[in-house]
């Protein structure tokens, strides 16, 4: 059995750099070997930075490093099913970012490449391991607020022209090369929240914008959703305004439970009958850092996966569900 898991990255670009990379090499057990990166200057660059051995320009090199054990592809979305693929039948164990793929189709392909090659695949739904997540969890298992009767989600940030008016991230607004907008982007992770705190959607119906100049996919969605357990589910997507909101508000037969922006901030425990709880909680590091912190023993200890990549598929199909009741106007079963 292996004692440390040897990471090499495809795509070091930001989120790599912000998110994921320093979480690869700071875990006990943990090494961060090799980067790939087209760019040349700026693949030399991030291995200098972060002191990484190894670096290239070409994800079949960096696969076919003997020392990496382990593959974190962060690469644009279209290229997620090629370069798990390259790393599943290298027999490599495998974390790929979300949404994985650009839809059910290749996050399905994923799976079962991994599979058919015996390799651990998890995909990057680290938001399930931050602090106010966990609590939410937790006091809605607990069942602090009663039966689950209706939730809104919302996430609010001014990034659309960014996304447009740099050439370098051009694939993020084509529907072929990134499988959406707003919603396969950040709002992916979202959808997997919902199923993570509510359980399994049904059906949904939805509305899709673009408004930012130069964008062409949507920047704007509102979806409402109804859950298996009846439960109604509002989500509430822009990449166009200047607030700035990431939060969970749920209401129950017995209270409420209002958590935001979940990387920092508080969370709020509102019920029948006793006086509010409110926790706030300083920011816990790199946004990667607690999902990593559990994922290494995870794999040294051969576990079933964290967040498997059947979590990707069910996403997927809700998000496809989503796209397809924005395009034609009705209510769409989620399949």
């Amino acid at each position: 059995m292996e004692n440390t898991i040897r990471w090499g990255i495809i795509g070091c670009g930001n989120v790599a750099e912000l998110k994921s990379g320093p979480p690869l090499y700071r875990t006990p057990g943990s090494e961060l070997v090799a980067v790939m990166r087209r760019d040349a200057a700026k693949a030399e660059d991030f291995a200098r930075r972060h002191n990484v051995k190894r670096w290239y320009t070409d994800a079949r090199a960096l696969v076919a490093d003997p020392d990496v054990n382990a593959v974190y592809v962060a690469s644009p979305h279209y290229l997620h099913l090629e370069h798990v693929t390259l790393a599943a039948e290298a027999h490599k164990i495998v974390l790929c970012e979300k949404p994985m793929g650009t839809g059910v189709a290749e996050a399905q392909a994923i799976v079962e490449v991994c599979q058919r090659n015996g390799v651990p695949l998890n995909v990057a739904y680290y938001r399930r391991f931050w602090y106010v997540t966990r609590a939410i969890k937790r006091l809605l298992n607990e069942g602090a607020i009663g039966r689950v009767l209706q939730a809104r989600v919302q996430l609010s940030a001014l990034i659309a022209d960014y996304f447009a008016d740099d050439a370098r991230y051009a694939w993020l607004n084509s529907r072929t090369q990134s499988g959406g907008g707003v919603l396969a982007n950040a709002g992916s992770h979202w959808v997997d929240l919902i199923r993570f705190f509510l359980g399994e959607v049904t059906d949904v119906m939805a509305y899709c914008s673009s408004q930012a100049s130069g964008f062409e996919i949507e920047d704007t969605l509102s979806a409402q959703m109804r859950t298996r357990d009846g439960a109604l589910v509002s989500l509430l997507l822009t990449f166009e305004s200047p607030a700035s909101i990431n939060e969970f508000d749920i209401l129950g037969t017995e209270g409420r439970i209002l958590g935001g922006p979940l990387a920092e901030g508080f969370w709020k425990l509102e019920r029948r009958g006793k006086n509010p709880e409110l926790v706030n909680f300083p920011y816990s590091g790199t946004a990667h850092s607690d999902f990593i912190t559990e994922l290494i023993p995870n794999l040294l200890c051969q576990q079933p996966a964290l967040i498997p990549g059947e979590e990707a598929v069910a996403a997927w199909k809700i998000m496809e569900a989503i796209y397809r009741s924005c395009e034609n106007g009705a209510r769409i079963s989620v399949e």
